[in-house]
């Protein structure tokens, strides 16, 4: 009997110790929809975090204020280790993000986040950041490489993926001279569809950026579980419809800890010879280091307007 208990108070004070050498953190995200008619709703989202040295795990608690449910899902569970210096493994379920994000890309500002369960392996080749992996789980036929870095003064990032005998790629560039920027993504998925973009962006004055876009779709392009698969539920108007061509003019300033972003779509199909409009403004303000308050309303192509109110705050 004795034994037993000194066992057991050995291994609480084992535990206690794993629990209190573990870096935390915290962060919740509140979101609330206005809507001009029907009902409001709202969901919170808290994400609990903790590492130990080469160990991490996040949980998502995500709870629906109108109906008291509450869900947990684990966000992030994975390890990583150096390889002799030369890269490194990482292992287990993580949320990736490469290029322009149309292949592979993370979800924050939707409450459903996307992750990755696979292994990953890191490295640094000739100024350039190299990632070469497997996408959900550890088959071979199932993998991605990415390479990204500056070449001459641009940035560049090179996205491919396979599965099985289906393959997509990406191919991003962004280049800055004095107050004019511009950004090229051209992407391929599975099925050969193509989702191109362009940006031009100027800088009027210290604190006020404007741009114009032109993004289009042809063959149906989409990728499943990125933050443009979800449309404005994911705060952005998503994939276009196949043969769409999005012309879109942004502005947005930043004062302070105020910031303002103002976008106007222009959509049209020649093929279907339809033509709409749609529009997203965002104002958000720092309250401290550790809170934020944002508003973003949107308008779908289909006059649908949405209104969230979000609260983020971290620890």
């Amino acid at each position: 009997m004795k034994k037993n208990l000194r066992n057991l108070l050995v291994l609480s004070l084992g535990l206690i110790t794993t629990i209190a050498s573990a870096q935390w953190s915290a962060s919740s995200t509140t979101r609330a929809d206005n809507p001009d008619e029907g009902e409001r709703s709202a969901e919170q989202r808290i994400n609990v975090s903790a590492d130990w040295g080469a160990v991490h795990v996040s949980t998502d608690y995500t709870l629906d204020m109108q109906s008291g449910e509450m869900t947990t899902e684990v966000y992030e569970a994975y390890v990583s280790t150096d390889l002799m210096g030369m890269a490194t493994l990482t292992a287990g379920k993580q949320d990736l993000s490469f290029g322009s994000g149309a292949l592979i890309s993370s979800n924050d500002w939707g409450l459903e986040r996307y992750t990755n369960t696979g292994g990953d392996i890191a490295l640094e080749l000739g100024g350039f950041n190299v990632n070469v992996g497997t996408l959900n789980g550890v088959a071979q036929a199932n993998n991605y490489m990415n390479l990204g870095g500056s070449f001459a003064g641009a940035d560049v990032n090179i996205l491919m993926m396979n599965d099985g005998d289906n393959s997509a790629h990406g191919y991003d560039l962004s280049y800055a001279m004095g107050d004019f920027s511009l950004a090229v993504s051209m992407n391929e998925d599975m099925n050969e569809a193509t989702y191109n973009s362009y940006t031009v962006s100027y800088n009027v004055m210290d604190n006020l950026t404007a741009s114009v876009s032109q993004t289009s779709n042809e063959g149906g392009f989409s990728m499943d579980n990125t933050a443009l698969s979800g449309g404005w539920d994911n705060g952005n108007i998503g994939y276009l419809n196949d043969g769409d061509e999005d012309r879109a003019i942004s502005i947005s300033y930043a004062l302070g800890d105020i910031s303002l972003g103002y976008t106007m779509h222009n959509i049209d199909n020649e093929a279907a010879g339809t033509e709409s409009e749609a529009s997203s403004m965002t104002l958000g303000y720092q309250l401290n280091d550790n809170a934020h308050v944002g508003l973003a309303r949107f308008a779908d192509v289909d006059e649908t307007e949405y209104t969230w109110i979000t609260l983020s705050i971290g620890l």
